[in-house]
């Protein structure tokens, strides 16, 4: 049954032009890269320090599932990026969110992305910033 629901899923998604992304409940799915992203009301609302943030997604208990993480710069820049993929959520807005990497030149930095243009920068830990987990998709 469930591989059923992912595949008229798929067939729904590429008919309106959102290729290797799907739009689930509480969730949009990243089929190309095996990812399943947060879209629910709290990610436009939750805005914390970067370890407040981690422990937040490590805590997440959405849709049966416990394994949210803080995404990587590499999926959130793809997120980012991705007009297609962006389209789908109901609840993402154009805010700095928290990646789950640290600065490698400054150990009192953590990476941020713009979810608006993909923007990379480097914010102190103990500013705030827009949280949205992701977990690898089953």
């Amino acid at each position: 049954m469930k591989i059923f629901l992912l595949l008229l899923t798929a067939t729904v998604s590429m008919l309106f032009g959102a290729e290797g992304w799907l739009k689930a409940p509480q969730s949009v799915i990243d089929t190309k890269h095996h990812l399943e992203w947060q879209d629910t009301q709290e990610i436009a609302e939750y805005s914390d320090i970067f370890k407040m943030a981690k422990a937040h997604c490590e805590a997440l208990h959405l849709l049966e599932k416990n394994d949210w993480r803080l995404p990587t710069k590499t999926e959130l820049l793809r997120l980012g990026k991705s007009k297609e993929g962006k389209k789908l959520f109901l609840h993402l807005h154009k805010e700095v969110f928290w990646t789950s990497q640290e600065d490698a030149n400054d150990d009192v930095n953590a990476l941020t992305v713009f979810s608006g243009n993909g923007f990379v920068s480097s914010t102190d830990k103990c500013d705030t910033a827009y949280t949205m987990c992701v977990r690898t998709s089953d």
